[in-house]
């Protein structure tokens, strides 16, 4: 009779199980320039490492403990980070996303996201993790898209309002097609979303560090007049930009 042959991966399997973890998370502070977290269903942070806390000028990683976006971001990153954290905890993983962030100072930077859901002993999606690693400059040579690099600067200039996909494609020598395919590919979503979401993040921005008219704003970020931003802005936020700026406003000046 032959022996009953054993799965090593079984072994492997239960010896990992058998393991606490708890302290592999330290050597997620030792990555450099790679931000990682952990939260909880409500989106409050539980674990950070080392350099998000730096990232965000924190005293200490503890400090990120029990506190939301809404707490260390701008509240047009935050509900986009929010957005991104309803959509994991449905179970669907961000892998190696493409995304022009802006950090603590608002200045703005290239990173490369992923985002995966965590679960509990019972299989129930309970938490987010993810890590964030900033990439070299848009005209660097170690940029991950040299590509695409071109069009992402042109679409990075504030003072780049009106861009067409025809126009971008031909900057980096694709076809209108194939310049789609890879940006939806990398990006996550097409050039002109992208487009039209960074110039309403910096519109609503705008609305809260500065004091002009809401039809100057408009204008400044390419939309035809104040009721086209209106529109194009409470569908993204939820909310009227006169609104918006209403609430964050009261939010600084209780």
């Amino acid at each position: 009779m032959n022996a009953k042959r054993i799965d090593p991966n079984n072994d492997i399997a239960k010896l990992l199980s058998e393991l606490d973890l708890t302290d592999t998370l330290l050597l997620l502070d030792c990555l450099r320039e790679v931000q990682f977290w952990i939260k909880d269903a409500k989106g409050r942070y539980l674990r950070v490492n080392q350099t998000f806390q730096l990232d965000y000028s924190l005293a200490s990683m503890d400090e990120a403990n029990g506190k939301t976006d809404h707490d260390l971001s701008p509240p047009w990153i935050a509900g986009a980070f929010r957005a991104d954290d309803l959509l994991v905890l449905r179970g669907q993983r961000i892998i190696n996303r493409i995304e022009l962030i802006s950090g603590h100072d608002r200045m703005l930077r290239w990173y490369q996201t992923n985002k995966f859901p965590l679960k509990n002993h019972q299989g129930d999606f309970v938490a987010t993790a993810g890590i964030a690693t900033l990439l070299p400059d848009l005209k660097g040579p170690s940029f991950p898209l040299p590509r695409l690099a071109p069009a992402l600067e042109v679409m990075q200039d504030e003072t780049k309002t009106s861009v067409t996909n025809s126009g971008l494609a031909k900057l980096v020598g694709l076809s209108v097609s194939a310049f789609e395919r890879q940006f939806r590919l990398h990006l996550h979503t097409s050039p002109m979303q992208f487009h039209r979401k960074l110039r309403l993040a910096r519109a609503a921005a705008s609305l809260i560090q500065s004091q002009n008219s809401i039809a100057e704003i408009a204008q400044r970020f390419g939309f035809s007049d104040q009721a086209h931003l209106s529109r194009q802005f409470k569908d993204v936020y939820g909310s009227t930009p006169s609104c918006w700026r209403d609430k964050h406003a009261k939010q600084k000046h209780p």
